[in-house]
């Protein structure tokens, strides 16, 4: 008995469920967006352009679940980790909606996976294959955005210092780096002064901007402001000499990603060429592949290639990887 077609009516009924209740979610969360926008409309003119894509009002629900569960499913660490992320890769799409996709794309690939190879264990494959799409999309606005800020950082710390030895306090300081630097330095610091003009500790709202940009030459800056306002001392001299580090730091760092830049490509390369030629191969010649899958010792030998690829990526990756 073919087992794929079951298989495949089942995935596409889950599918559309998955659909429905994503729809319902949808329609739930609608009132707080229509909130979410009332609040912008009130505070546009208050809120510099750069930072309307992060107000400072936030829904701090993740889902549309009733409270008691959305509060169970904010304290598990995966679902903190995954908030994080989507904090610092700039995405305004909740928690909720975020695993919602992972599940839809996780089912889509198993089912797809399986009709491919015309094997139902293969949905294993596909299934973490299709749900990891969403996370790699966000680790790579994460990326983007963090090598965005780290461009500017530096020419940042030097229009906060200028303003210092013009005479302004620091709040007044971090409003003119807000208000002078380029995205994404300066939606972070409109939100260090929104929360400070709000009644937030200074302090408190440094120490947010940097668990939101997951930054070491923040936290030095951070670390630095936090010191002087506690100690004492000449805060732009400090300034000074922390812009100076983090722009011999970004100096050698762009000297060890060019050093190793053929090693880093030739890992990726290796890493992803036998899986490349795998899909190929079975939606070109499923029956060459077919012998590999219905031998009792295919599934043996695709797990344990799959872990060799793994090792050795994670080599190469560690290899390569210089700590400056």
């Amino acid at each position: 008995m073919n087992r794929v077609p079951l298989l495949f009516a089942v995935g596409v009924a889950l599918a559309v469920g998955v659909a429905v209740v994503g729809i319902a979610l949808l329609l739930r969360a609608r009132g707080w967006r229509r909130a979410r926008q009332r609040l912008q409309e009130i505070s546009v003119d208050k809120v510099p352009v750069e930072a309307a894509s992060q107000p400072i009002v936030r829904d701090l629900q993740l889902t549309s679940l009733p409270a008691p569960l959305d509060d169970l499913l904010s304290r598990q660490p995966p679902i903190r980790r995954l908030k994080k992320l989507l904090a610092q890769g700039d995405m305004s799409i909740s928690v909720g909606k975020f695993l919602l996709w992972m599940a839809i794309l996780a089912l889509l690939g198993a089912v797809i996976a399986a009709r491919i190879a015309d094997w139902a264990p293969a949905a294993l494959i596909g299934a973490p294959c299709g749900g990891s799409i969403p996370v790699f999309i966000a680790v790579h606005k994460k990326r983007r955005r963090l090598a965005a800020f780290e461009k500017n950082f530096a020419d940042s710390l030097d229009i906060l210092t200028a303003a210092l030895r013009a005479g302004l306090a620091f709040s007044a300081a971090v409003q003119v780096v807000a208000e002078e630097s380029p995205a994404p330095v300066s939606s972070e610091f409109s939100l260090v002064f929104e929360e400070n003009r709000l009644g937030l500790d200074m302090k408190l709202a440094l120490r947010n901007l940097a668990q939101r940009v997951d930054c070491a030459e923040l936290r030095m800056f951070v670390t630095a402001v936090i010191l002087q306002r506690e100690t004492g001392g000449n805060l732009a001299e400090i300034l000074d000499g922390t812009a100076a580090v983090i722009r011999d730091r970004f100096r050698i760092l762009g000297e060890v990603r060019a050093l190793t830049a053929q090693q880093r490509f030739s890992g990726l390369i290796l890493s992803v060429l036998p899986l490349v030629m795998a899909s190929l191969l079975l939606v070109t010649a499923p029956d060459y592949m077919r012998v590999l899958i219905q031998d009792p010792w295919g599934p043996y030998l695709i797990a344990g290639a799959l872990a060799l690829q793994l090792v050795g990526y994670l080599t190469i990756k560690r290899i390569v990887a210089i700590k400056v």
